[in-house]
């Protein structure tokens, strides 16, 4: 094979590879109020598929997960603006595509898990304490955390600067 055209080969190869990178390549690092703002709303998915599959299997807890709602409405839908304009601001056109599909991931991350009477009793307790939050963001970031979630952010969390200490 010619040498010229060898490298003309790895050039394009490069060049098509640097434009087939993966959609979450244009979203920026999380930085920790904005990875709060997904901790919430990955908190409302777990309750909602939760709820959903619990009542699928005929154990209702539909009015604990409706009162979560109610009570933290505001806080619900600012998680939800603030991630929104992340998704807007990465990828414009397509962020509205980016940003169902995100959502999709995390309720199919709940959805894909195994549910049983102790898995619903511990959803509507989730959803009972989420409730007296009553829209402190922090309370409910607490609940996130102390739930746990394994939520992949596109663009990762921002890493922490030891050397400006």
């Amino acid at each position: 094979m010619d040498k010229t055209f060898a490298k003309g080969l790895l050039v394009a190869a490069a060049s098509a590879l640097t434009f087939a990178q993966p959609a979450e390549a244009a979203m920026s690092c999380w930085n920790p109020q904005a990875a709060s703002a997904v901790a919430i709303k990955d908190l409302q998915s777990r309750l909602m598929v939760g709820t959903l599959m619990c009542n699928a299997m005929g154990y209702d807890s539909s009015a604990s997960y409706n009162k979560f709602v109610l009570a933290n409405r505001a806080a619900l839908n600012q998680a939800n603006r603030d991630v929104k304009a992340r998704f807007t601001a990465a990828y414009g056109k397509r962020s509205l595509k980016e940003y169902d599909r995100f959502n999709t991931s995390l309720a199919n991350a709940y959805g894909a898990k195994p549910t049983d009477r102790a898995i619903c009793d511990a959803n509507q307790r989730a959803a009972r304490e989420a409730t007296a939050a009553k829209g402190n963001s922090t309370k409910l970031l607490a609940i996130a955390e102390d739930l746990g979630s394994d939520v992949r952010l596109p663009g990762g969390r921002c890493g922490r600067n030891f050397a400006s200490r």
